[in-house]
């Protein structure tokens, strides 16, 4: 396969998906994410072959055993445009053994801002797959059209990849069983970790959502009082009373804000969406300003606002950017050179 054949059938596909989403009723917005397509093979065989393709136009990024087979992770050397998004990773899943499955392209993953649960009920009469749900980290859920689906998830495959990347850091991210013994409380993974800025010293954000932080205080010493450098505070952020818990694990400094909003729609994460985005359309020249800023100590909201000319609060403007459309970002960037 070529470049050029690659993203003929790519803008096929996406055509006669966005169709049917059309139909259904299934609405993407702008402000979200399309952060990659998903090409399966039928067979280890054509896996292999598709592999060598893809490096003539793309670049791996990770090659990992998920539940006993590899999938590859590719960066587009030129990302497939469509409507209002580009899109520049690929992933390309080796066959389930048991599983026959026909070759092309099969779906797209959107990172959303809406909780799961919210778009469970706003599609319920559409077949969906829900065993996505069932993971303690990236949870997913399917809409199931045939031939075409779409999932929504609520960190993109990048800033996964760069989270298992850092082996240290995912490391203690798994042991510490946050993910896994606080699921109820809808946690998310935000900060500079996944979006690979971290300095020396850059603390593992979670964030949780609880309406009784008495409750999850006690479950928070339950599980981390014993373990370095642990505290607890009681703060009112945004008018709303918060529970931030400190500790080291493995030596990850892990730094956990609980609020109750829902996690999607607390202020870390909606800066971390755009922050993400924003280095998605930047690519490795704002990547570069921000890794240098950040050296010089300055916080991440801070360092964005610089490398991108930003006058104002800059969580405030970082926070506007988060609802605007890729193509706007992408000019805010642009502007900024």
């Amino acid at each position: 396969m070529t470049a050029a054949h690659f993203h003929s059938l790519a803008q096929e596909f996406l055509q006669k998906l966005f169709s049917e989403l059309q139909q259904h009723q299934v609405q993407i917005e702008e402000h979200w994410d399309i952060d990659h397509l998903c090409y399966r093979v039928s067979s280890i065989e054509r896996y292999v072959e598709m592999k060598k393709s893809f490096a003539s136009f793309a670049d791996l990024l990770i090659e990992s055993d998920v539940n006993g087979r590899p999938i590859a992770t590719y960066k587009l050397h030129s990302a497939v445009p469509f409507m209002n998004w580009s899109i520049e990773v690929v992933e390309l899943p080796a066959p389930k053994p048991t599983k026959l499955t026909p070759e092309g392209f099969e779906h797209i993953e959107v990172v959303c801002d809406m909780p799961l649960a919210h778009l469970m009920e706003k599609y319920k009469a559409l077949k969906m797959d829900h065993g996505g749900l069932a993971k303690d980290f990236n949870q997913e859920l399917e809409i199931c059209l045939g031939e075409r689906n779409l999932k929504f998830h609520l960190l993109s495959l990048n800033s996964v990849i760069n989270l298992e990347k850092n082996q240290r850091v995912y490391k203690a991210l798994k042991e510490s069983r946050i993910l896994k013994d606080f699921k109820k409380y809808d946690p998310l993974v935000a900060g500079t970790f996944p979006l690979d800025i971290a300095t020396a010293g850059s603390d593992l954000d979670i964030l949780l959502r609880a309406d009784d932080l008495s409750q999850i205080e006690q479950e928070l010493r339950e599980h981390y009082s014993e373990i370095p450098d642990f505290k607890v505070q009681k703060l009112v952020v945004d008018g709303l009373d918060t529970l931030m818990a400190n500790f080291r694990f493995d030596e990850i400094p892990f730094e956990i804000f609980v609020q109750n909003r829902e996690t999607v729609q607390q202020k870390a994460y909606r800066h971390f969406l755009a922050e993400e985005r924003l280095l998605k359309c930047g690519g490795w020249p704002l990547k570069r300003k921000i890794q240098l800023l950040r050296a010089q100590k300055i916080k991440t909201e801070p360092a964005f606002a610089q490398a991108l000319g930003i006058q104002g609060d800059a969580y405030a403007e970082i926070l506007n950017l988060q609802k605007e459309s890729q193509g706007t970002l992408q000019k805010r960037v642009q502007a900024s050179h």
